[in-house]
């Protein structure tokens, strides 16, 4: 019985020190120029589902769960990245299923990270996101591989610590997502893809 109750305290003691968030909340779509192209998107069973675990030291065990909100806001800023879009399954596509594509992009989360006031010193929260997005062409050559991050940061006297992490973790997502919307076009690679694309298709130049 002793050995029993040894076990209950310690398991209780961990879930008492655990904080589990489901990241939710408001993120606006940049409001961007559409990039001439019938893109397919591909989110990857990691993507749509992004847990973060973290074991903090006297702040317990972090579970932070960002896969439906990160997944949401992905599906409305690819929308408004291109003329048209279409989710697609793990390319390599065929041919025929490439017809009425002029290419694929495929969205990572490579990096997940936050810190709390306790480690970082600071006064507020703060998250960053290190997105990984790939672009191939009709052909299924790639186009290009970047890495873009999002910051994010909230005070910490105005929230729990759970709904600061939370607030700062929207933020970097809206963060990071309006990096990926500005940045990609200007991309030298995307535009001698969207030459090719101009030339081949008939999606209209500057088409929204």
């Amino acid at each position: 019985m002793v050995r029993t109750l040894i076990i209950l305290m310690i398991i209780s003691m961990i879930s008492a020190c655990t904080t589990s968030v489901v990241v939710e909340g408001s993120v606006p779509t940049p409001l961007v120029q559409k990039i001439p192209a019938r893109m397919g998107v591909y989110y990857p069973e990691d993507f749509r589902n992004f847990r973060y675990q973290e074991v903090i030291r006297d702040a317990g065990t972090w579970n932070i769960d960002l896969g439906s909100q990160n997944l949401s806001f992905f599906r409305n800023l690819s929308d408004a990245l291109f003329v048209s879009v279409k989710e697609v399954h793990e390319p390599p596509l065929t041919t025929e299923e490439m017809r009425e594509l002029d290419g694929i992009m495929i969205p990572y989360i490579e990096k997940y990270g936050f810190l709390t006031p306790s480690i970082s010193g600071l006064k507020f929260y703060s998250a960053s996101i290190e997105y990984r997005i790939v672009l191939y062409n009709k052909t299924g050559q790639k186009i290009g591989d970047w890495n873009i991050v999002g910051y994010g940061k909230s005070e910490g006297g105005m929230f729990s610590g759970d709904d600061a992490i939370n607030e700062a973790t929207v933020l970097a997502i809206r963060d990071g997502g309006a990096r990926i919307a500005i940045e990609l076009i200007d991309r030298p690679a995307v535009q001698a893809w969207l030459q090719e694309v101009r030339a081949g298709s008939d999606v209209p130049a500057g088409a929204e």
